[in-house]
Formats: C-alpha cells, structure tokens, sequence
C-alpha cells in the first residue's frame, strides 16, 4: 500500500464509512481501559501504557535470570520435570558444558527474533506483533516444564530467546510512538527498569526451589502482559501509516488526554510519515553512506565492548560465581542482592542521563567495571593465601559494583544513542541490525565464558573482561561523539569531518574614526 497516497487521502475533511467505523469502534474498545478523562493531560496514560507493554522486557529478565537458579539444580540433579500423561517426574541431570548451551541458547534465539521483528512490526503492526511474542514465551516455559532430556530443554531456551530478541526491538518503537518528546527519555528507560526487575524476580522466585513452581511463576508473566497489553489501542504511528485516520487521532486522543491539541501533533504526525514512507532505505542502502557507516561503527563498538565486558555471564551464572568464591551468604540470597543493586541502579540512571553527558558516564562506568573486576581477580589470586578472613564482603561488594555502574552507563546509554545518531528513516532498520549483533555477541560470551573459565581460571576470566573494559574506555574517549544537546545534524556533521582539521575564520572589528 502507498503510504503517501493513503494519507493524501485522509487530509480531506470527509472520511469514508469504514473510518468512520473503525473511529467508533476505536472508541468502545478504549473506554475498558483507565478512563481518559480522568487524565487530561495524558501524561499518567502514557507512563502506565509504557509500564505495561514494557511487562514484555520483564518478561526477558525473567528469562535471563532463570538459568542461574535452574542450573545448579540441573547440574546437581535435583532438577525434576514431568514427563508424560501419568504426572511422574524425570530427574534431568547436565555436565557444565550441557549448562552453557541451556545458558547461551537464549541468546541466539534472540539474535534471530531481534532482526526480522522491526519489519514485522512495521507491516502487521506494533501492537499485534507484541501481543502475539507472548505466545513463544509460554510455549517455551511448558517445554522447559515438561521436556524429558537436555534437547528439550534447549529447544525451549531457544523458543523463549526468539521472543527476548524481538522484544528488544519492537517494544522501543511503540513507546516513542506514543510518548510526547519531554518524557521520551524516562520512558525509553522503562525498557532497562522493567528488564532489571525481571531479572530480580527471577532470582528471588529462584529460592522456591520446585521446578514445577518456578516455570509456572515465569509463564504468568507473558499470560499477564498479554491481558493487560490486549486493552490498549495500536500505535498512532501505524495507524497513521495505514491509512486509518480515524484510529490514529482516537488513539493518539488517548494518550495526550482532553487538554492537549493534538491537531498540531496530527499534522505533524503525517508529515513524518509522508517523509518516511519517501526515504525509506533498505539494509543494504545502510551500508551505502559515510554517515551512517561511522554512526553503525560507534554503535557495534559499543556493542562489542557491552558485552565482552561480561556482563551477562555474570547475570546468568551468578548462583554459580558466588559459590565458586566459597561465600558463606546463601548463593540465592547473595543473587537477589545483586538482582536489587542492578534495579536500583538503573531506576536511578534515568536522573543520571538528564544531567551527565554520554561521554562522561560511559567513561566512569567502563572505568570502574575493570576496577572491580580487577579488584575481584586479584582477590580470587590471593585466596589460597587467605588473606581475607571475610570471604563474603568482597565478591559480594565487587560484583555489586560491577552491575551498578554497568547499569548507570554501559547498559543504557548504547540503546539511547541509537535514537540520537541514526536519521530517522534509517534508525529502525539500524536499531535491528545493532540489536541483533548485541545478541549474536551475548551468545558467543555466554557460551565460552565456561571454555575461557577452564581453559585458564575464573580469576584471569575475570581479568580478561577487566581489560576489555579498559579497552572500551578507549573506544569511548577516541570514536564516541557527544550526543546529549546536539542536534542530528551536528552530530551527524562531526562524523563527516571527524578526520578533517576545523576551519577557524577570524573577524578582524576595524574601527573607523570619522572627522567632523
């Protein structure tokens, strides 16, 4: 369908039956949600619609966090599933390599979910294809529940990856949709809050210790965002791009409440799409333009530096770390800790990133990633020689550090640039590729974190993201420009004269005396 035509179209004063239709019908399904009129300005329907379709990146945490309390169990075989009609149960017993894959598998799953999931979204729709990832979610928590072998329980892993990847794509675009542009910051910032909570959730639902009430307890998860995003109305956006403009201005009614104008919003909402819908480039043409090339290679070194800072081995095996440093807290409860360090952190980011500029936090935060992970290989080097009597406080504090200031820089800020770097005709396409590369490199991390770890010993693993880290910090300080307060074209300007010397043209004031 022609997206300049359709909406050319509907720029009359006069609409067709169907819209007309459709307007109504828009306007009965919104009155089960929150009433509207109790929010005039909109912004609260927009902070509770974010907080619901991000349910989906809770969902994800939950994922990332299962494997750290499911696979001491599976390793030690008190992992228990029920195979078959006549409810008995199969103990499932996995070597440290069987674990790495159930880990890793995740991740890849993603890698495949993550690419394709921004087309699908972009032609079936942004609500539509969130509803339906919740699908594979359960799917794979019932394979998980019920898979009689280690096959099984890597299709599942895979299956429930697929949905994590997609997520990560399709959810940002629908939040910018219906987020006005002085809360789009803290709201794009749900996606990380809502993927931490997750991942505290699974470590805490991890001390019940009953496999069958653990798979049930992450499968409600997608039941519930299913439920709770079902009443929410399809991204103006989309509608827009349909051609539907009756829907578009109801739901787009909805989320700027009874006060605003939004007419100003509608007009310009259509020029967006007109403009998008002429230059839309494919993945090929990203590839095609100087700009666009450097702006892909700082978000890919980024990336490349997130990840193989560690931070998702740590997240996924972190039961197992704790117990190889012989800790005498709880292993569980020692996770949760962590789980708490990294949801506080990234709640309080969001004030962070208004205030400290890009280049800075990211600075700070690979810094101090490589001082603790120094500072815990040094510890576990020392060890034999006991020269702590204390050995819970310093893997306990190290690691803690780790994923705070993961979380205030690391973390978010890659994901935040990819808005302020890329024009928007190509950001969608370039957030997929990014997004899947992010989970190609999660994958391979995950799964030879236990060959690096054999192969040498946790403390040079340890040392080996401690350097990586320090690496990034160079990255940073050469490749990353300043984004915070600058428009795209500045930005986007310093990539085309990033190897050039500025011109500097100097004003000479000459000052005329004039003789009466």
């Amino acid at each position: 369908m022609d997206e300049t035509s359709n909406l050319d179209s509907e720029a009359g004063v006069s609409h067709s039956e169907d819209n007309k239709n459709g307007h109504s019908k828009v306007l009965r399904r919104l009155e089960t949600v929150p009433d509207i009129k109790r929010d005039t300005s909109g912004v609260t329907t927009q902070y509770i619609a974010t907080g619901i379709v991000n349910l989906g990146a809770f969902a994800s945490g939950v994922c990332a966090a299962w494997s750290s309390s499911a696979l001491p169990l599976m390793i030690s075989g008190e992992f228990e599933t029920q195979a078959g009609n006549n409810g008995t149960y199969t103990k499932i017993v996995i070597s440290e390599s069987e674990a790495s894959w159930v880990a890793s598998l995740l991740c890849l799953g993603a890698f495949f979910g993550a690419v394709p999931s921004g087309l699908i979204s972009e032609y079936f729709g942004r609500k539509k294809t969130l509803l339906y990832l919740a699908l594979p979610l359960v799917v794979s928590w019932i394979l998980v529940a019920s898979s009689p072998n280690v096959y099984g329980l890597y299709v599942g892993r895979f299956v429930s990856g697929v949905a994590v990847g997609a997520f990560s794509v399709a959810i940002p675009p629908y939040v910018e949709d219906i987020s006005e542009k002085h809360i789009l910051p803290a709201l794009a910032n749900f996606y990380h809050v809502h993927f931490a909570c997750g991942i505290l959730f699974g470590y805490i639902i991890g001390m019940v210790q009953s496999t069958s009430w653990l798979s049930f307890l992450c499968a409600s998860i997608p039941v519930g965002f299913f439920v709770a995003f079902l009443f929410l109305p399809e991204s103006p956006a989309y509608l827009m791009s349909q051609g539907k403009f009756g829907e578009a201005k109801a739901a787009l009614r909805y989320f700027r409440g009874i006060d605003n104008d939004i007419d100003a919003e509608i007009k310009s909402l259509k020029e967006y799409i007109r403009n998008y819908g002429k230059n839309k480039v494919t993945f090929k043409k990203l590839f095609s333009t100087r700009t666009t090339i450097k702006a892909l290679v700082v978000s890919f070194g980024l990336m490349i530096f997130q990840q193989m800072s560690g931070i998702y081995p740590i997240l996924f095996f972190a039961e197992k770390i704790f117990r190889k440093f012989s800790i005498s807290l709880n292993p569980p409860s020692a996770a949760i800790i962590l789980g708490f360090c990294l949801v506080s952190s990234t709640y309080f980011s969001t004030m962070f990133l208004k205030k400290v500029r890009r280049r800075v936090l990211l600075l700070i935060s690979f810094t101090a990633m490589a001082l603790s992970l120094g500072t815990l290989a040094m510890y576990y080097h020392l060890k034999p020689w006991n020269v702590s009597t204390n050995n819970t406080w310093v893997p306990l504090f190290t690691l803690c550090m780790f994923v705070s200031m993961y979380a205030v820089g690391v973390g978010p800020i890659p994901w935040l640039m990819l808005r302020e770097i890329f024009a928007p005709n190509v950001r969608r396409r370039a957030t997929a590729i990014t997004a899947g590369f992010h989970w190609f490199l999660a994958f391979g991390v995950t799964k030879l974190y236990h060959n690096l770890v054999q192969l040498v010993s946790p403390g040079w693993a340890l040392w080996h993201f401690a350097v990586t880290s320090l690496i990034g910090t160079i990255f940073v300080y050469f490749f990353v420009p300043e984004t915070q307060g600058r428009t795209l074209e500045e930005i986007q300007n310093e990539f085309d004269g990033i190897h050039k010397r500025k011109r500097h043209r100097h004003v000479i004031e000459v000052e005329t005396v004039v003789e009466h």
